[in-house]
């Protein structure tokens, strides 16, 4: 895995100028699980809310997951609100992604376990079985779609993230040209990046160096350490980093009228291979089930995002609705 080095006495006044949001300043830690609500015949209280198993849709799960009780969930951490460490020095992920998956696990009845997964290689983790499913804010998109199906259940949108003071008078996506911009890797904002820097070259501007890397904590110390002008990331992450680092001192999301919510509004989907339809449908009904009975929307209220009325599959390029709160 290859990330940016910077010198150490950057990299510690760096994590000292974000110690207010530690949970950036541990890296991509572990690797392995942790384990969320154990199966029971009571209910499981999350964030409020009581989610009772239903053993109906565990009946539809897969014989493997049914038998083994364990639902292995892939995501990257860390990638606030969505999923974090809490605290940071611990290995006890929270956010909404893991949130959820807790409550979808405990209407299915059994364990849902959250995996750390290098957002590189997570579609592969679940083509390999290694992993079930993802839920790592990813984008239901055409081309994800060929390879995975998605329960789409959330809205969102991409953002520009640069230090206080916008010291490098960046203004929108136009404005990028001949900058050095970060992304995380494999992710949908390196598309958005690459497809930018054709359009510059194709119009004689000066193209953009894309600086992509493993992890949130290593694009933001890019930015931070003058590495990189401006990081583009997803709008709820941007806006959750510019508002929580050093109490809104560091950061701020880029205010561009024309794409006040972000641009490219896409919705976020739970990525299930599509040689197994059997857990696409436990899981649709296991969410629609949460929705329902108003469990998914005292979730997702504790993170201030978007939320979908009802949950249905592959939905790219249907965007309805704004991508962010």
């Amino acid at each position: 895995m290859r990330s940016l080095r910077l010198r150490s006495v950057l990299r510690l006044a760096a994590l000292a100028a974000v110690a207010s949001v530690v949970l950036f300043a541990m890296g991509c830690g572990s690797s392995g699980p942790s384990s969320g609500a154990s199966p029971s015949a009571s209910a499981t209280s999350i964030d409020g809310a009581s989610i009772a198993p239903d053993p109906s849709l565990n009946a539809l799960l897969p014989a493997s997951i049914k038998s083994g009780g364990v639902l292995r969930v892939a995501s990257a951490l860390p990638y606030p609100p969505w999923e974090y460490y809490d605290p940071a020095t611990s290995k006890n992920f929270a956010g909404f992604d893991f949130d959820l998956s807790q409550a979808i696990g405990a209407k299915l009845g059994v364990k849902a376990l959250f995996v750390d997964t290098p957002f590189d290689s997570i579609i592969l983790s679940v083509k390999g079985a290694k992993n079930d499913m993802i839920m790592a804010d990813m984008y239901d998109n055409p081309d994800r779609e060929k390879v995975l199906t998605f329960v789409d259940y959330a809205y969102d949108g991409t953002s520009i993230l640069v230090l206080k003071g916008n010291p490098n008078g960046i203004t929108n996506l136009d404005s990028l040209a001949g900058k050095t911009v970060t992304c995380l890797r494999g992710s949908t904002q390196q598309v958005l990046l690459e497809s930018l820097n054709k359009t510059f070259k194709s119009s004689g501007k000066q193209q953009m160096k894309i600086l992509s890397l493993p992890g949130s904590p290593d694009a933001l110390l890019a930015v931070i350490g003058g590495k990189a002008s401006a990081l583009l990331t997803d709008h709820s992450q941007a806006a959750y980093i510019a508002k929580s680092t050093s109490a809104g001192k560091t950061y701020e999301v880029l205010a561009d009228p024309a794409a006040p919510n972000g641009y490219e509004p896409a919705i976020v989907g739970i990525g299930i291979s599509k040689t197994n339809p059997q857990l696409v449908t436990a899981v649709q009904k296991a969410l629609q089930a949460l929705i329902d009975e108003g469990s998914y929307q005292k979730i997702i209220d504790k993170y201030g995002l978007l939320p979908v009325k009802s949950a249905l599959t592959d939905q790219a390029g249907a965007v309805s609705a704004s991508p962010a709160p």
